[in-house]
Order: C-alpha cells, then structure tokens, then sequence
C-alpha cells in the first residue's frame, strides 16, 4: 500500500456510517454536521471538507486512531500530530507483563536514552521476545517525557492497518517517501521503532538518511541477525534463564522462565497450582524449550487439553510439537531454519556439526576440535550468539564460558550433514 493510495473520502464516510449503523440523519445529529453535509460529502460532490467537519464526523463515528488519520489523509490533510499518535506503542504488546527482563529493560532504556547512541540493534531468536522488551523500553522512554515513539511494524505476516503498512511501504521504498517522513518528524525528540527489520527490509543507508534529516530522533530496531554493520549498538535479547540465580533469594524465587510458564498457566486455566513435583516437571519442561518465551506460550496452550506428563513426555521426545502449537504465529523449527540459512556456510558447517554435542563447549574446544583458527572460531560463535542459536551454559564462577545449541535449533538441523568435511570435529 502507498501512503497516499487510501480510499476516498465519501467512500470511507458511507462505510463507517454504515458501519456504525446509523443513518445520514442520526450521523448529521451526532456530528452536528447537516444531513445535506453528510449527504453531499458520501458523493463525493465536496472535493476538500473542512478539517473541523472531518473531525466532528470523526468524533461520531468513533474512528480508531488509524482509521482517524486515513479520513483526515482523504480529506487532504496534512500528516501532522495525528501521525504521532497513530504510530504509537503497540496496546496488545504492553498489556503482558513482562517477566525476568528487569535488567535487560534497565540497561536498554538507558541505552535508548543516550543521546549520543543514535541506532540500537535487538536480535535474538524468533519468539525470544525482542517486540515486547522494545515495547517496554520505549514506553519506559516515552514516560519520561524526554521523547515520542513512532512504532513501525514490519512483519507483514501480523496485523497492521492502513498506516503501519503505508509508513512500512515508505521505509522499504525510500526515496522521496523517506524524505517526506522525515519532514514530518523534523526536529523532535523521537524514537523510531523498527519492529521486525529481519531481512533488512529497511536498509541502513535510509535509516542514515532519516538520521542525518532528524538531528533529534534515535532508532530501536528488532532483528533475528544483525545486519553486519559496526554503526549501531547490539543488544541480544537471550532466553529466558532455565536456572534460579545463585545463592537463592529469600523468600525462594523460581526461574525467569518458570516463573513466565506458570503465569501463563494461570491465565489459561483459572486457578491453576503446582504442587513441588509438578513443578519440577514444569522446570523440565521450560529447560527442554530452552526458556524461549513464544514455545513457553505453546506448552501452556497445550497444557489446557494434555497433562503436565503429557507436557513433559513431548518435551523429552518431540520438543518442535510442543514449541509450535497450532494457535500460535511462531514455528520454532522453520524460524531456526531460516536464520541458519541467513548465516555463511562455514558458520552454518559449525552449528550442524555443534548439533551433537549437548553438553556445551568453550571456544578453546571449538578451536581443538574444528581445525579453525581462533579468531575464526571467535567470530563464528558470535553470529550464532548474535542470531540467537546458541545460548551460555552455566559454568562454574571465574570458569570458562561455555556454550551449547538450543534444543529447538537441534530439531531444526535434525536429518542434516555437515558440508565441510574439512571442519569435522576431531575427538580431543
């Protein structure tokens, strides 16, 4: 869609009208606008409605912000504040509370509050939970009045309305489109929130472009990868922890991702309690998913027809099933693919050949048993960090850092040979 491809405005008129099931009379009373008004505007006999009239009929048909902005657009109105609400943080996102982030939320809103950090990159897995901690933060930002967030999602596989899609449209299409946006945002202080720039739709160069035109406006992007350039700052969003922080707080705390598990539960299934045993099976269960947010989310929708046996017995034997429930939008396995095939062959060559080993491995081991040189070996651990494919194992304090696959991403190489057989792994 073009940001000035929308409908006309007698079209949009007569369907909200209608829509709201009221006659021209009873719109024309609501609005205080003349039925004759009304009429003439539904055949599109006035080329340009008074602004005040468009928003008095806005006002009575109850439009939704961006059902707002598309009538005012119609109407040949600018693009002006109403751009800033309409763009606004996701409501559906912000209405989860969000569990074991504290630091993660501290330390990226300070970051996003840093005048002199103009982009900030999120990656990690698909379904680890980038949107709702960007969406925490930039409320965070937004709350202290130091700057308006414009939230831009990407992903055309989730809803979006006419604008989402139309500012998207510009972003990708760049050109004068980019240039336009940027008159709008001109020099307030703003945030710009690139929700779901997997494949690097919005290209860097027009984020710059966007930047050099906004001398007061940073970006917060989501990403499964980073896009290979040193101009922003990474923050990988990582999964949920499996394990309670040592010593153990008093009063006893569960795990960042058991404690997600359980609420989820309870929401699901009103009244919900886990006696010890159960819980052990529900931790199981939550370190077999690898603490990941959205297959967490599945496992509580399958415990509404299945046992916490059932739960845990799917964990053990086929962890994809019980990841990738029909309700919801994320495929583990398919998004593990797909960021596998985003990576070079030699670091995807690594990760098939890292599959088997569940244990964990330092880097020191990598560079023994692959034949790579270290920094190689280095930097190919890090893009599989970065993409969220690999995650830390807990290791002994001032011990060696330790890494190993996720579970889901094994399900995702399962079947697979290694390509190089240059890089086999030689026993130590």
């Amino acid at each position: 869609m073009n940001w000035a491809n929308v409908e006309d405005f007698g079209v949009q008129l007569q369907r909200y009208r209608k829509r709201a099931q009221l006659s021209q009379k009873t719109l024309a009373d609501l609005s205080t606008v003349s039925v004759r008004a009304v009429r003439n505007l539904e055949l599109g006999r006035v080329a340009a409605p008074r602004r005040e009239t468009v928003r008095l009929l806005a006002d009575a048909l109850a439009l939704t912000t961006d059902e707002r902005l598309s009538f005012e657009l119609s109407a040949g109105g600018e693009v002006d504040e109403v751009l800033f609400e309409a763009l606004g943080l996701p409501i559906s996102v912000l209405a989860r509370p969000l569990v074991g982030r504290g630091r993660e939320l501290d330390s990226l809103t300070r970051q996003l509050l840093d005048d002199q950090q103009r982009i900030t990159v999120l990656s990690g897995f698909p379904g680890v939970g980038k949107t709702h901690l960007a969406a925490a933060a930039a409320g965070a930002v937004e709350a202290t009045g130091s700057a308006a967030v414009l939230w831009v999602r990407l992903q055309e596989d989730f809803d979006r309305g006419p604008l989402q899609a139309a500012i998207a449209d510009l972003l990708v299409g760049e050109g004068a489109g980019v240039s336009r946006l940027a008159r709008q945002i001109g020099d307030r202080a703003s945030l710009l929130v690139l929700d779901g720039n997997d494949h690097g739709q919005v290209r860097r160069e027009t984020v710059w472009t966007l930047i050099r035109e906004c001398p007061r406006l940073s970006v917060l992007e989501t990403a499964r990868v980073p896009h290979g350039v040193s101009d922003h700052h990474r923050f990988l969003v990582s999964p949920l922890a499996t394990r309670r922080a040592e010593p153990p707080q008093v009063p006893p705390a569960h795990a960042p991702a058991l404690d997600f598990l359980l609420r989820r539960l309870a929401d699901l299934r009103p009244g919900f309690q886990a006696g010890e045993g159960e819980l052990r099976k529900l931790a199981e269960i939550c370190a077999r998913l690898d603490g990941l947010p959205s297959a967490l989310e599945s496992a509580a929708s399958w415990a509404t027809v299945i046992s916490t046996d059932e739960l845990l017995t799917m964990a053990r034997e086929e962890p994809e099933a019980l990841a990738s429930h029909p309700a919801m939008r994320t495929d583990p396995v398919a998004a593990a693919q797909d960021v596998l095939a985003q990576q070079t062959p030699v670091i995807q060559d690594l990760a098939l050949r890292l599959a088997g080993r569940s244990e964990g491995w330092t880097v020191d081991q990598v560079v023994r048993r692959s034949g790579l040189p270290r920094a190689q070996a280095a930097l190919a651990l890090q893009s599989l960090l970065h993409a969220g494919l690999i995650a830390e194992v807990p290791s002994k304090p001032g011990g060696p850092v330790r890494f190993t696959l996720l579970n889901l991403v094994r399900a995702a190489t399962r079947g697979r040979s290694p390509l190089a057989p240059r890089l086999a792994l030689r026993a130590s």
